[in-house]
């Protein structure tokens, strides 16, 4: 006789397949339910059948007609369900996204701020402040929110909540984590910011139905988000994927990390920004103010024809299809989505990386990989955030999803 225990974990796993598959199928009848995970169509009609009454998932019916007997009866998720906030602590803003159970944004915020200058109680606070405003903005109240996830750049541990090192700080562990969960009462949970915009991909963006993909993100550093076999890939310590922080040019330029010649020293809008800077100091005349110069600014000087600020996206897209070709030789995955704010630099960034990535590949490998860029979305970082608090509800949602009495 199978122990109990064994019966829960049995019970909890049906359920997590079953609400999966409706997700990815957006409506789906419980024959195909049962067919597409091979469980018994007695088990599925059981399960279902609590996930309805909970809430989860609602019935509706199919539009097509039947060539004989009654319309089929078609499951689809209940975005009502649930509701998780996201949060994005970037360099020079806080983003806020509340989301719901199929991953749609409710309300959103941006709070400018220069991180790296407030102590993390400070930022807890606004983080706070910011999330309640969104959820109030929402028409939800506290006690509406099952879950908040932070994504933050750096060496993330997700499994204990930990941040190890994040370029926005100096310092050594990071505390964040535990500071918004003091201030918010509510699960919270803490993951590197490419991991976080993959696993929004993987749930309801352009790597949904896809089981071998990576993530590149462009912004103020560059990071990688690795899904293989349809699993989210952290390594061995949960710090993996750092692409941005591979050496490609020994004794380059240096990056944010320390170390001389990364990627991201070359391939981000941080970087671009640090180097258009030393060059536009170095014009005589120029009346240009270097304190308030943007990225935004330093792209459409490059786009309109500044010779010198556009080989800085040239040899910065080189650099990004030097590297992206070696990850093609190593993964093969079957997409690779190049996505973040940097995208906005178009042609002049992306021209210059599809000749790298040709060059540095055979035919063959080349044409085994789909590369696809991305518009970017001001809400895309924080609802990345949400989407990897979804993730979680979704192995466990009954025990997980907060409602209100």
């Amino acid at each position: 006789m199978m122990k109990a225990a064994n019966r829960d974990f049995t019970r909890a796993v049906n359920q997590f397949n079953i609400l999966n598959r409706i997700r990815e199928a957006g409506r789906i009848s419980r024959v195909e339910i049962a067919d597409q995970t091979g469980q018994s169509r007695a088990s599925v009609t059981n399960i279902t059948a609590i996930m309805i009454k909970q809430g989860l998932i609602r019935e509706s019916k199919c539009g097509c007609k039947p060539s004989r007997g009654r319309r089929r009866i078609m499951l689809s998720l209940n975005p009502d369900a649930a509701y998780v906030v996201g949060v994005k602590i970037s360099a020079f803003q806080i983003s806020f996204a509340v989301v719901d159970f199929v991953g749609e944004v409710k309300s959103s915020l941006i709070v400018p701020l220069r991180v790296s200058e407030r102590a993390e109680a400070i930022v807890a606070d606004v983080i706070e402040d910011g999330v309640r405003h969104c959820v109030e903005d929402a028409r939800l109240r506290m006690t509406d929110i099952s879950g908040c996830g932070v994504a933050v750049s750096g060496f993330v541990d997700s499994a204990t909540g930990t941040c190890l090192w994040t370029p926005l700080y100096n310092r050594g562990k990071s505390r964040i984590r535990y500071l918004v969960a003091e201030r918010l009462e509510m699960d919270v949970y803490l993951e590197n910011d490419a991991n976080s915009v993959t696993v929004a991909s993987q749930w309801f963006g352009l790597g949904k139905g896809i089981d071998n993909f990576l993530v590149v993100t462009i912004e103020h550093g560059v990071g990688m988000g690795i899904v293989v076999d349809g699993k989210l890939y952290r390594g061995s310590s949960g710090i993996g994927a750092e692409f941005g922080h591979v050496v490609l040019v020994p004794g380059g330029e240096p990056c944010r990390c320390g170390k001389l010649g990364c990627i991201e020293a070359y391939g981000c809008d941080g970087s671009i920004l640090r180097r258009a800077k030393e060059i536009l100091s170095r014009r005589r005349g120029s009346e240009i103010d270097l304190d308030t110069l943007t990225i935004e600014d330093v792209t459409q000087m490059a786009i309109k024809g500044d010779a010198a600020l556009k080989k800085l996206f040239r040899e910065g897209g080189e650099i990004l299809g030097q590297g992206i070709s070696g990850l093609i030789q190593i993964f093969n995955p079957e997409r690779i989505i190049v996505t973040g704010e940097g995208v906005r630099a178009g042609d002049i960034l992306f021209k210059p990386m599809n000749r790298a990535i040709r060059k540095f590949l055979n035919k063959e490998q080349a044409e085994a990989t789909e590369i696809v860029i991305q518009e970017w979305n001001d809400n895309d970082w924080a609802r990345g955030a949400a989407g990897f608090v979804l993730s979680e509800l979704y192995k466990s949602p009954l025990d997980k999803i907060h409602r209100a009495g």
